[in-house]
């Protein structure tokens, strides 16, 4: 697909529409190492000149590393590069080729504290991380042909692309290699706003036969049913579009690493797909009207799981990453 360079790069001039912002995102999924990590980096909604970034990656030992910080992207770096303070996205090459660079404070967590707790700071240790992130599908534009988002979450403009990352990660004096992690990175653009935001899910996954898919579903507490459901089956660089025949939601904290199942149904027939062997998460709370953190906080919220899982279908094992997510009441 050929998709406009503006859809990759950040806009030089951003709207005055209110709640809008811009944001990135990228997962990686070790299943080897046992390491996974979801960075984004976005702006501000009351000062698009301001960019912020929230991550966390969590490690074979049960820690979960998480930064959060606030800048303005004043590097002299081009176009291509997305940058808050520490955090760097560069657009290598536009649809084929990212590279995602860290280097400063983290602050270390177990689930049960950001669960329990939340992330309320502690002693800082140092994080450097290089990621390359290579595509082996084609971006796919989520909204393409009618640009909208009638639910105020997924951005009028999304585009997603799967892929591999290679890099190093080093904690304090321990370091990982990462090889042929899955990947998987998005970009989106428009006004956010999370107060009926009811339940989601976010899920993509790859095999090694060259199938891949990605699904993108939303409830509101304000529409009867299914708010969005979009999704993707690949296969060999072929993209078809699908719909989800079943999905499976979380509604509580007990949810977080359960099995799931869905069904997508496409041009290629019927894919039946089972996740599994969710070996960490990763709490990610929203508050309206679009501001994240990772880790419990006293207001009013929405708890979502990021799980970096396996997944199995028609006989083949993949890999994937999952999100997931409720809020029982508005927000």
């Amino acid at each position: 697909m050929d998709i406009q360079a503006e859809n990759e790069y950040p806009l030089k001039n951003k709207p005055d529409t209110p709640l809008w912002s811009e944001n990135f995102a990228m997962v990686f999924n070790d299943s080897v190492n046992k390491v996974s990590a979801l960075f984004g980096i976005g702006t501000w909604y009351l000062d698009t000149s301001v960019w912020r970034e929230n991550f966390a990656v969590t490690l074979p030992d049960g820690q979960v590393l998480v930064g959060r910080q606030f800048g303005r992207n004043t590097r002299d770096s081009g176009d291509s590069v997305v940058s808050a303070a520490f955090l760097q996205y560069r657009i290598v090459d536009a649809e084929k080729k990212v590279r995602l660079v860290y280097d400063g404070p983290v602050w270390s967590y177990r689930i049960e504290e950001l669960l329990n707790q939340g992330a309320i700071g502690g002693k800082a240790q140092r994080l450097k991380l290089t990621l390359d992130f290579d595509a082996i599908t084609p971006l796919w534009d989520m909204h393409a042909g009618h640009k909208t988002d009638k639910t105020g979450l997924a951005g009028s403009m999304h585009t997603e692309q799967l892929g591999r990352c290679n890099g190093v990660l080093k904690i304090n004096d321990t370091e990982i290699v990462i090889r042929d992690a899955f990947s998987n990175r998005d970009h989106s653009r428009g006004s956010r706003d999370i107060g009926n935001y009811r339940n989601h899910c976010w899920i993509q996954g790859t095999f090694a036969s060259g199938r891949s898919f990605q699904i993108y579903v939303i409830r509101m507490h304000h529409v009867d049913g299914i708010a969005m459901s979009n999704a993707m089956v690949t296969q060999d660089g072929v993209q078809y579009p699908a719909t989800v025949e079943k999905i499976e939601f979380v509604e509580s904290a007990d949810d977080r690493r359960k099995p799931h199942t869905m069904v997508l149904k496409s041009a290629l027939g019927e894919m039946t797909l089972r996740a599994s062997n969710l070996y960490a998460t990763i709490p990610v709370v929203t508050t309206s009207p679009f501001n994240l953190t990772m880790g419990i906080v006293k207001e009013p919220h929405a708890l979502m799981f990021d799980e970096p899982m396996t997944v199995e279908w028609n006989g083949e094992t993949g890999y994937g990453w999952s999100e997931r997510g409720f809020s029982k009441t508005k927000t």
